[in-house]
């Protein structure tokens, strides 16, 4: 048996029940790049929203995949900025782009508005389109697109790439992960 009196006074122990435990999960997969159908979040709270330096409106609506594969997956840091735009000589944002995704319809004439839009949106489903990026903000490299990405040899990609710019303490190319992205809210049925 161990002999741990030498190491002193210890704090006590909580119980750990073994028969009872939550496990590690295994490691999730990155999505593939394609079209996913995706689920709000259960709630909004006033953290969910900002300003973007220009000072625009922006809000954090990280979805979760329901399918058709990768369910359960959540896709993190999604921010959608009310920044206005021109896209076929009529004015959008991204802020747009997400509502009419989540089927809102209707005229939104200030912040108040949209926020309390994207705060309706509350678990609806929706299609996105997502697909892999790197960056790393020490060398500015960035890597766009999960084909751009090393192969892993079995007819996918690796979800992580090497910046050619930096080197690890030991001399080696830094590793930068791969990142999933929201590439575009598809747009609800009218």
């Amino acid at each position: 048996m161990a002999d741990i009196s030498s190491l002193g006074e210890l704090r006590p122990v909580e119980q750990l029940d073994l028969a009872n435990y939550a496990d590690n999960k295994e490691f999730a997969a990155l999505p593939k790049a394609g079209r996913y159908t995706v689920q709000a979040p259960d709630s909004f709270s006033s953290a969910s929203f900002s300003r973007t330096r220009n000072g625009d409106l922006s809000a954090q609506v990280d979805p979760t995949i329901v399918g058709p594969t990768n369910a359960g997956f959540k896709l993190r840091f999604v921010k959608v900025s009310a920044k206005p735009f021109q896209r076929g000589g009529v004015t959008v944002s991204q802020l747009g782009d997400y509502l009419r995704a989540t089927g809102f319809r209707g005229r939104l004439s200030d912040e108040q508005a949209q926020a309390d839009a994207v705060e309706s949106t509350v678990n609806s489903t929706y299609q996105v389109d997502v697909d892999w990026s790197a960056y790393n903000k020490d060398t500015g490299y960035s890597l766009e697109g999960m084909e751009r990405f090393p192969s892993d040899g079995n007819g996918g990609h690796l979800p992580f790439c090497e910046d050619p710019n930096a080197k690890d303490e030991h001399g080696n190319p830094v590793r930068l992960r791969a990142n999933v992205n929201v590439t575009r809210y598809v747009p609800a049925s009218a």
